[in-house]
């Protein structure tokens, strides 16, 4: 485009406006208490717009729709209402004014067009527009480029930790191995490096800050810093499988933010795809890192194909299979807009203010039994404290439900065995003397990078102590 001169005429073509424009308006004090209805086509004029009116006139109590202009004398203002609780006046034409018959005909015709305006966007409002789904890359190298991006990511992470400098080139790679489509890189360097141990504590370390406090550049060269956080939440199904994207989702994000007491300027996007624990074990944890890329484009993240997998739950969803879930609601936050000391004094109110649109995004897409959210927790935080709460409330049942048959829980003993399928241990309790089984229940590890058994099985110890409970350990059988 170039300059267009001052003193020329105004050139080009004019896009003709649809014959009725509605909208509000603003003054000095703000939003103006109406709207305004603009009539483009001859006779053209400008009015204001105001509901919730009950001016009489003879139409007033009819059944079917009922119109008419009106004079007031006292104010010298011509008034057009109608039984909808709809009246428009301060009339301004830009030529001769029509006569009041043509006038409330031009008026009727823009009173159904406003009915249709308010039906698309309450069609809106219950239906979100799709956005477009990212699938994320899941596609293997080659077993020799695999071992060489395995050896290479162990020799940056050895060099990251003698030279502090090499660290930024240990964050780079690492983004890009998790970014990648092959899960089994970072997994393997990271089990490679059992042996070196403040090695494998920097690479995971790394892992965890890249998903916890993504950088996103976005096509324009800008960068923009975020961290991730998430809303642990369980419910139960009394069918089988588990649905994962909810659009309604999006109604959170307002309602999140108000509670939390982000200023408006700042971003909260949270997230219409809620992770599993199945989804987050299944590529541990790594998925997440596309998060922030993915959403900062104003797309939706998707786990795999959504039309393959819409199928396979609509299949699973006609089998009884009672079931508790266990998942989590990411949000991005902008770096710096929340503060732990801030969500946690507000955590109650966050929650009684998005429980309800989460169970109306939920039920949108699948039928549920009972949900229960939690406090919203930086995204390892949340990862820990949803399992762990978890683990406690599974077994608490559990213990009740043994102790009912027993005189006391001193008869009572735990034996647990490690389970890789389920990614945690199978917990059975049983009566001491006669080893008679009475109950079991999971108890699971924590999602991560790269997950630690050791504190899971500690945690359960700890668990069983409290609880007055002997525990051994069984060890897996492979054969």
């Amino acid at each position: 485009m170039k300059p267009h001169p001052r003193n020329a005429r105004i050139k080009g073509d004019p896009f003709v406006p649809n014959r009725f424009i509605f909208g509000d308006a603003v003054d000095d004090k703000g939003l103006e208490p109406y709207e305004y209805i603009v009539h483009t086509e001859a006779p053209a004029f400008i009015c204001r717009l105001v509901g919730n009116d009950n001016m009489p006139f003879a139409g007033r109590e009819a059944e079917g729709f009922a119109s008419a202009v009106l004079y007031d004398e006292a104010e010298n203002i011509t008034h057009y209402v109608c039984n909808s609780g709809l009246r428009m006046f301060d009339f301004n034409f830009m030529e001769e004014p029509p006569t009041a018959a043509a006038l409330q005909r031009i008026c009727d015709e823009a009173m159904a067009l406003y009915e249709r305006l308010n039906k698309a966007y309450a069609e809106r409002e219950a239906n979100p527009l799709q956005r477009e789904m990212r699938v994320i890359p899941t596609e293997p190298l080659p077993p020799v480029e695999r071992q060489a991006a395995i050896a290479g990511l162990m020799d940056k992470a050895r060099e990251a930790l003698d030279e502090p400098m090499a660290r930024m080139q240990l964050t780079a790679a690492v983004q890009q191995v998790l970014m990648g489509g092959d899960q089994a890189v970072f997994t393997e360097a990271q089990l490679g490096l059992l042996a070196e141990a403040p090695v494998r504590e920097l690479l995971v370390e790394t892992a965890r800050g890249a998903i916890a406090r993504p950088e996103v550049v976005r096509p324009d060269g800008s960068f923009a810093s975020f961290e991730l956080w998430a809303l642990p939440l369980a419910f139960s199904r009394a069918k089988g499988g588990v649905w994962w994207h909810y659009p309604l989702m999006e109604r959170v994000e307002v309602a999140l933010a108000d509670a939390l007491e982000v200023s408006e300027k700042s971003i909260l996007w949270v997230s219409p795809t809620i992770f599993t624990l199945d989804m987050l074990n299944e590529r541990a944890c790594q998925s997440l890192v596309h998060l922030a890329p993915i959403m900062d484009a104003g797309c939706d993240f998707a786990p795999a194909d959504p039309e393959a997998s819409r199928a396979t739950f609509e299949a699973a969803d006609q089998t009884p299979d009672a079931q508790l879930v266990l998942a989590w609601i990411p949000f991005l936050a902008e770096r710096g807009v929340l503060r732990h000391e801030q969500v946690r004094k507000l955590s109650r109110k966050a929650l009684d203010a998005a429980m309800p649109l989460v169970q109306q995004a939920i039920s949108r897409e699948m039928e549920y039994g009972e949900a229960e959210l939690f406090a919203p927790l930086p995204i390892w935080d949340a990862l820990e404290a949803g399992v762990r709460a978890w683990n406690r409330k599974r077994l608490g049942l559990t213990v009740a439900i043994a102790a009912a048959r027993l005189a006391s829980l001193r008869e009572l003993e735990a034996v647990a065995e490690y389970q890789p399928e389920l990614q945690g241990y199978d917990v059975a309790l049983r009566r001491q003397q006669s080893k008679e089984i009475i109950a079991r229940t999971p108890w699971l590890v924590v999602p991560d990078v790269a997950s630690d058994r050791q504190a899971c099985w500690q945690d359960l110890v700890d668990c069983m102590q409290e609880a007055g409970i002997a525990l051994s350990e069984q060890q897996t059988r492979w054969h």
